[in-house]
């Protein structure tokens, strides 16, 4: 799978950022890694749901019989503006 970072804006108090700092400070961690690491953690163990996963599989499966047709990054980003 690719695995193309995105940047997110997140806004906190000043209460709980400091708890965090401190934590991520006690794990030998920068808050921005330290955060990173609690949400991977968070997303990994997100249950899905049946219906997901059935999507999924179906776009699994038109990849294999090569039913899906991708288009080029740079084309794509075109059609988007971006």
């Amino acid at each position: 799978m690719i695995n193309i970072k995105q940047s997110k804006k997140i806004h906190l108090d000043s209460q709980t950022l400091l708890l965090l700092k401190l934590q991520a400070a006690k794990d030998g961690l920068k808050l921005k890694t330290y955060l990173e690491e609690i949400l991977k953690e968070k997303a990994d163990k997100m249950d899905l749901s049946d219906e997901y996963k059935k999507l999924m599989d179906s776009m699994l499966e038109k990849h294999d019989n090569k039913i899906v047709e991708y288009e080029n990054w740079e084309v794509f980003k075109k059609t988007i503006n971006i």
